[in-house]
């Protein structure tokens, strides 16, 4: 290795070499001692020249290696100042690149189309996102603070404001703060507000949420988290605005849940308390809600919807007596009581009856309405239903519960309805000769809605359905019924969660599928769902 001491000798002949001097290095040797010394001599002299020599080598390479490491340090510091002026650079580009792509952006704002929009047009659009939202006031908070000019927009468009879902689960001066903050933005508009969170314990809180000051507000929906007799735990001091339409449901959608807390605290609701607590009301939706008491004479004239979720036990005849001016009227999992001995009841302003399910049929015998056009019902036996319907030439919409020859019976009793629902017998349609029918079923038919569910109901026998009574007879494939004119909609009705079902999803491949005009619209009569409607005329 570069640098290594190389001897002639090793040490170890060197010190067996006998040094008479050492012990007495001032005396004048002997001449055998001279002989004897001068080998030595000559080897510390030998020794000396080699040492001579390697020190040499060794300084060269010593300064070699300053050099070369003097000239790497240089490099070094050169490549550390390269480094930081790179680093330098790459800053102040990043700066320059930041503050380019600012003012592009900025110019590419100014050069957008959406800067161009009319007011109305961005007011039109504010309005679609918050009336598909869950949360519309966020959702026009968060557009309002866009830029100056859609703050300014926002701020002028009442209708971004006026859904206002709020929760009463806060303390009095936050819901007071709140409502001073929203009023003023809702303006003239119509408005509906939806209370949130209501126990008996905070009920008390409604005082601060200035509901009177909001010029016009048609609809109040309070939502309860326990069963409370609302009308007896309501602050008097809280000013009921005039309203259209009153909503009281209970958070809960547990039916055997909202029954045990009935159970529980033994609630009775006095229907006509609760409305004299809300006057002129022309619609009242009360959900799941506890057994009412319903005073006996006494009439209510202003409400033409009613709708009752579950309760129980109630008579049809005595609700419908104290409403003489209900136009529509929708019951869901009521528990009816016997009407035997009651007269019979003409209804002269009810056009709509739904009611799912109910445990007492007398009713139904004596109850007459002239003016009723739709019919719908989820009970399992239509059949009960079928008197009724004999009885009311003036339907044009019935809803029922498949069973058997209902197509066939329906077509007996009611030819003249318009509107079919669920009918389930879909071969009466398009094979009507071969099931006993001696002229097409239902002839003044011109809509069906049918569920998504219906897995019996094949592509082919969809197609059938288009061909026989769907398709116009100009139609190649049309195998209408010269008696007939075609269906101008076959709906199907469909949960938003599930519009891409099993069924639709065999539709899809048929050819008819494709060629339908089709669009989606909100069902009139079943909350929560969609209509798809096809139309091939």
């Amino acid at each position: 290795m570069e640098g290594s001491l190389h001897l002639p000798f090793s040490f170890g002949e060197l010190f067996a070499l006998n040094d008479p001097n050492k012990a007495s290095p001032n005396r004048v040797p002997t001449e055998t001692e001279t002989r004897g010394l001068q080998p030595l001599a000559e080897t510390y002299a030998r020794l000396a020249a080699f040492l001579d020599a390697e020190l040499s080598r060794a300084e060269r390479a010593h300064q070699s290696y300053v050099a070369r490491y003097t000239e790497q340090m240089i490099e070094l510091e050169a490549t550390q100042s390269q480094v930081h002026q790179s680093h330098q650079l790459i800053r102040t580009l990043s700066k320059q690149r930041d503050q380019t792509r600012t003012e592009l952006s900025r110019i590419t704002s100014i050069l957008h189309p959406l800067r161009r929009f009319p007011a109305e047009i961005l007011q039109c659009i504010f309005e679609t996102c918050t009336q598909s939202s869950e949360t519309p006031l966020s959702v026009a908070i968060t557009l309002s603070h866009v830029c100056s000019r859609w703050r300014m927009i926002a701020l002028s468009t009442p209708r971004l404001w006026n859904r206002i879902i709020f929760s009463t689960d806060r303390s009095p001066a936050n819901i007071h703060a709140f409502w001073e903050w929203v009023i003023p933005r809702v303006r003239n508009v119509e408005a509906t507000v939806q209370l949130k969170d209501n126990m008996a314990s905070s009920f008390s809180r409604l005082q601060y949420c200035l509901l009177h000051r909001i010029p016009n507000l048609v609809s109040l929906d309070i939502v309860l988290s326990e069963i409370v007799v609302i009308f007896e735990v309501i602050d008097p001091r809280f000013q009921v605005p005039p309203l259209r339409k009153l909503i009281i449901r209970n958070s809960s959608s547990d039916l055997d849940e909202i029954t045990r807390m009935e159970d529980e605290v033994a609630v009775g609701w006095r229907l006509a308390k609760l409305l004299d607590r809300f006057e002129g009301l022309e619609n009242l939706d009360i959900g799941d809600i506890p057994s009412m008491n319903l005073e006996p004479g006494r009439v209510f004239n202003t409400i033409t919807v009613l709708s009752l979720g579950y309760t129980g036990p109630i008579c049809i005849l005595s609700i419908l007596t104290s409403f003489p001016r209900l136009e529509r009227a929708s019951f869901g999992h009521v528990e009816t009581v016997e009407a035997s001995g009651q007269p019979p009841l003409i209804h002269q302003s009810l056009r709509t009856l739904q009611i799912n399910s109910f445990d007492e049929d007398s009713w139904i015998t004596l109850l007459s309405c002239p003016s009723l056009t739709t019919l719908i019902s989820a009970s399992d036996d239509p059949r009960i239903f079928f008197p009724f319907i004999a009885r009311h030439p003036t339907l044009e919409r019935i809803e029922l519960e498949d069973c058997e020859g209902l197509v066939k019976s329906l077509t007996q009793i009611a030819p003249q309805i318009r509107h079919l629902g669920q009918p389930g017998s879909w071969t009466d349609f398009f094979n009507w000769s071969d099931r006993g029918f001696h002229e097409p079923p239902l002839p003044a038919l011109e809509i069906v809605t049918m569920m998504d569910d219906l897995g019996n109901l094949s592509s082919n026998e969809f197609e059938a359905i288009v061909r026989s009574r769907a398709l116009p007879s100009s139609h190649s494939g049309s195998t209408l019924d010269p008696s007939l004119t075609p269906l101008k909609e076959i709906r199907v009705l469909v949960k938003p969660e599930s519009l891409d079902s099993m069924v639709l999803d065999r539709w899809k491949a048929t050819g008819y599928y494709q060629s339908a005009k089709k669009r989606f619209v909100k069902s009139e009569m079943w909350d929560d769902c969609e209509e798809i409607v096809f139309n091939w005329t």
